[in-house]
């Protein structure tokens, strides 16, 4: 598919409905099933197969795709492609509250929730997380949100995680203190010196640095963990401790502790809401500080600093815009929303 970011961010989506459609209709839905089961063990074909399958999915990212211009402003392809996948899931968990809302039968909402996983993971594969069991059920069901966001006691499921494998849990504890996504951990740069973390190449190509100047403990607990981790790449890829070793410990770790299995995800979620409890009581001078070194070190001009300070100031965010900073997210409004739905 040719890129063009000057193009509606509706019809960018559109357009990969009909490049899943292209590489599955005519094809053996089974065969591809058996392949992905071979290749990583889900039976999930990535594409579509059926003519009906395509146009029932163009209805829905369409009226996604008008969602997203009308109510979170977000217009063309490359404002969609600077989203990451915990901005794309507000979108999504907004749009399908919207659609229950609106009185849509469950059968209807379950097609909804196909579509959107289907397009967005060929989007960003880091979104199929969230279109978990329990996701699904709330959007589907009306299942209350209540813990779905962070897990009630991540300290004892990282202690469990130790009993069952050290690897395993330096990998969480690393996303509970750097609010690193799962595949970002092994990319972790320790700069002593500074006393901050250095990820190059997040998700959308974009560097993320977060300070510990104000946090040395969790900074000693960071690179602890990432000596262990370290030390278990000698021998092992990533990709295999991923995929064979972090989740399945992560499940075991979730059951002993009376917790239902969330994923990955809820450290990050912790990550930002606890960042931001502790931001949010420095007095405001401290913050526009903290924020001001955060925007220099990404290379604004003066003008564009003094711009975002005075936007934050505004809406007296200060404290949002420095964790949406932390979490390599694009868009503070949304950032705002992810924060606001998460606090406690």
């Amino acid at each position: 598919m040719v890129e063009n970011r000057s193009q509606k961010a509706k019809y960018y989506l559109l357009g990969v409905v009909k490049a899943l459609a292209k590489g599955g209709i005519g094809k053996s839905k089974r065969e591809m099933m058996q392949a992905t089961y071979r290749a990583n063990k889900t039976r999930e074909s990535p594409y579509i197969h059926s003519n009906s399958t395509a146009n029932r999915y163009e209805k829905v990212i369409a009226k996604f795709g008008d969602f997203l211009k009308n109510e979170m402003g977000i217009k063309y392809e490359r404002d969609f492609k600077e989203l990451s996948a915990d901005e794309i899931y507000v979108c999504v968990d907004r749009f399908l509250e919207k659609e229950k809302e609106e009185g849509l039968s469950q059968n209807t909402l379950e097609v909804h929730i196909s579509a959107l996983s289907k397009v967005l993971t060929a989007v960003n594969p880091e979104i199929r997380e969230y279109f978990d069991a329990d996701n699904r059920a709330r959007w589907r069901d009306g299942a209350p949100a209540t813990e779905l966001d962070r897990y009630s006691n991540s300290d004892r499921i990282i202690e469990n995680l130790r009993k069952i494998d050290e690897v395993s849990a330096a990998i969480a504890e690393l996303q509970l203190t750097t609010g690193a996504r799962v595949g970002d951990v092994k990319k972790l740069v320790i700069d002593e010196e500074d006393k901050s973390v250095y990820i190059p190449r997040s998700k959308g190509g974009r560097d993320r640095k977060i300070h510990f100047d104000k946090f040395e403990e969790q900074f000693e607990r960071v690179k602890e963990c990432k000596e262990i981790l370290d030390k278990a790449l000698e021998e092992r890829k990533f990709s295999e401790i991923r995929e064979e070793q972090y989740y399945d410990n992560l499940r075991k770790a979730c059951k002993q502790a009376g917790e239902p299995y969330h994923g990955a995800h809820p450290f990050r979620y912790e990550f930002a809401q606890e960042r931001d409890k502790e931001i949010s009581r420095w007095d405001k001078e401290e913050q526009e500080a903290y924020y001001r070194r955060i925007l220099e070190e990404r290379g604004k001009s003066d003008k564009q600093i003094e711009e975002a300070l005075e936007r934050v100031r505004e809406k007296d965010v200060i404290d949002v815009a420095i964790v949406s900073e932390e979490l390599g997210h694009s868009r503070l409004d949304i950032s705002m929303h992810y924060l606001k739905i998460k606090r406690k």
